[in-house]
């Protein structure tokens, strides 16, 4: 044996026994470095999913808000029972959950708290009174707040701007105009059981056509604020759902992260500092959030793939040394080797599982974009068979066909040019559905196009959900018809089309006779039955290229756009008087209505949208007083 440890074989044995240790020892300390700031993205990644969920989910409820607000915009009075059936037709359980309700507070001076509270208590509500009790320098009252359930009740009557916190978030709000969003504060719905930390989300409410460009406009023309109360463990709960199940979430009111401004945690018992954690500022509507997040504790930091990788570490070492010592270690490699591709399996056979189990669909491509792949999902998602879309072009997917179109993508792809864009894709049935596509190209080493690897998220519900929002923002949820708010756009635009070419068009302001008779007969239901035919007959009478709209209540209006003159406007209010005038049915019961109509004709009645309204509106009001069921034209010429 002493003759096989000779200088020559010991001296380069022993130098490459310390050569491969110096190497290896810097491999292994920047592959557990390169794993903990791998571990550290990926932690970064999830954690801003969760802050950009929260923020996207604070934006659908500051746009509740607002559609809320233009009731008032549209109609001059909003009672309870409409503000309910808004309320009530936004199912706010369903398409925004985590909302605890919306909500109208206004403001009261000391002189009107005695005749605030008894035109409450005459509304039904016996035990109302103006909650707490002291002399104030200003006073408010939540009026509204649906849905009217045991934990709303206990809002009303609740004088909101008694409490600093809240006082400070609705008098930014009515200061600036801007939906404003409160500290923590403890709800009035709150009870012994389940307490929950709560914040407020204010929006001002202004008279219409009101100037609003400074603050003491705003002050004069200032009604009332518009409002959500959260609980906050219902609210991050809904939002998130269950993507905080292996991160504990701290939420902060404020930048101190104090015990006395936390507002969330999902798992109060697990320890602050875990083995990853993060921390992001979350501004919501003029206030701030400060996110903690923490990793489980027992979150594995080194991972089957990091063991891998150290142990090739060791292993290459071993060989080196082994080499340099006999050439017999080329078996021990082998060995080694034939272990390393068992583990290669492995890892392909998970990579495997994790696409088809993928909830988005995926797809691999060859060089000319044909699929040569598909997940189990996307599959699905297209509805044909598999065969079918093997060899098929990805844009053959596409709704109409566009050379050009399909000719840069490919162009973009052999440049190495990832791509992700918003797509409307067929599917087998012959429906549309909305997704993101992202295509990363595959190119070999000299640079041409191999294929690629196609990645389609469905974002259907998400459009629709979209597309319900904008509507409901612009039209009147009983009748279907344009609102108030959308009403008077267009017509600035007509006003501004007929200036230019020198046309005239017709404004007609409708109001319909004995509709209050009929809704305290036959019920509110009814009366939004008669509400709906009326919208039904109106737009019967009118062009298509006319406007017609449901200002509030039983009130429209209808925009008759380029006409000669007035002969033709009355022809048509004439019309629909006479179509009103018919019997209704509603329930198995025969009622009769009649509508009064004022008419203003541009440019012979007002150049401007205010006064063509005034007018408009003026004419009808002398209508009802001539004797109801007729049409007077505007008195009135510029």
């Amino acid at each position: 044996m002493l003759r096989y440890l000779q200088p020559t074989i010991v001296i380069p044995t022993l130098t490459a026994l310390i050569l491969s240790t110096v190497a290896g020892g810097i491999a292994w300390q920047r592959i557990e470095t390169g794993h903990r700031e791998a571990l550290q993205r990926a932690f970064n990644a999830e954690t801003g999913e969760i802050t950009l969920k929260i923020d996207e989910r604070f934006k659908a409820y500051r746009q509740v808000l607002r559609g809320a607000r233009a009731l008032f915009a549209a109609s001059r009075e909003v009672t309870r029972q409409e503000w309910g059936q808004y309320v009530d037709a936004l199912r706010l359980s369903e398409d925004y959950p985590g909302i605890q309700g919306v909500g109208l507070a206004v403001p009261l001076r000391a002189a009107d708290m005695a005749r605030h509270e008894r035109a409450m208590r005459a509304q039904g509500f016996t035990d109302y009174h103006l909650n707490p009790p002291g002399r104030r320098n200003e006073y408010t009252a939540i009026i509204y707040l649906e849905p009217f359930d045991w934990r709303n009740q206990r809002a009303l009557g609740f004088d909101m701007y008694s409490e600093p916190v809240r006082r400070e978030a609705m008098a930014r709000s009515r200061q600036l105009g801007i939906p404003a969003l409160s500290g923590k504060v403890r709800l009035v719905q709150e009870t012994a059981t389940d307490t929950q930390a709560g914040v407020l989300l204010y929006l001002p409410v202004f008279r219409p056509d009101a100037a609003l460009a400074t603050p003491a406009q705003r002050e004069a023309a200032f009604m009332g604020w518009i409002y959500s109360p959260f609980r906050m463990n219902d609210l991050i709960s809904s939002a998130v759902g269950d993507a905080t199940s292996r991160v504990r979430l701290r939420i902060y009111d404020g930048h101190d992260t104090t015990p006395a401004n936390l507002l969330f945690d999902n798992h109060p018992s697990r320890p602050e500092n875990g083995p990853v954690s993060s921390r992001s500022v979350l501004e919501l509507d003029s206030r701030v959030w400060t996110l903690l997040f923490d990793s489980a504790s027992g979150e594995d930091l080194a991972p089957p793939a990091l063991r891998l990788e150290q142990a090739t570490i060791v292993l290459i070492g071993a060989l080196f040394v082994l080499l340099t010592a006999s050439f017999c270690a080329t078996r021990q490699r082998a060995g080694e080797l034939v272990r390393i591709s068992a583990s290669l399996r492995r890892s392909e056979a998970r990579y495997s599982t994790l696409v088809n189990l993928s909830e988005d669909g995926i797809a691999a491509l060859d060089a000319n974009l044909c699929f040569t792949y598909l997940n189990p999902r996307l599959i699905k998602l297209l509805g044909f068979p598999e065969n079918e879309l093997l060899g098929r072009r990805v844009d053959s997917l596409w709704p109409t066909k566009d050379a050009s179109r399909s000719q840069t993508l490919t162009e973009r792809l052999r440049h190495g040019e990832a791509t992700v864009h918003e797509e409307q894709l067929r599917n087998a049935d012959g429906r549309l559905i909305t997704v993101i596509v992202t295509l990363a190209p595959h190119v070999d080493e000299t640079g041409a196009l191999q294929g690629g690897i196609l990645t389609i998220t469905d974002i259907s519900e998400r459009k629709a959900s979209e597309e319900r929002i904008r509507y409901l923002a612009t039209h009147d949820p009983l009748t279907g018809l344009a609102n108030r708010t959308m009403f008077m756009e267009q017509m600035n635009n007509s006003l501004l089309i007929a200036h230019r070419h020198r046309t005239r068009f017709a404004l007609l302001f409708l109001d319909l006779d004995h509709f209050k008779e009929v809704n305290d007969s036959l019920g509110h239901a009814a009366g939004d039955a008669l509400l709906q035919e009326t919208a039904r007959r109106m737009r019967h009478c009118l062009r298509a290229s006319d406007l017609l709209a449901r200002q509030g209540g039983d009130e429209f209006l209808a925009l008759l756009h380029d006409i000669h003159g007035m002969d033709e406007a009355f022809a048509v209010a004439d019309k629909i008087r006479r179509s009103i005038s018919a019997p209704f049915e509603l329930d198995g019961r025969s009622c009769s209505v009649s509508v009064s109509i004022g008419i203003a004709l541009y440019p012979d009645h007002g150049q401007d949208l205010e006064t063509l309204t005034r007018n408009a509106d003026a004419a009808m009001y002398r209508s009802k007083l001539g004797g109801r069921d007729g049409t007077t034209v505007s008195a009135d010429t510029p």
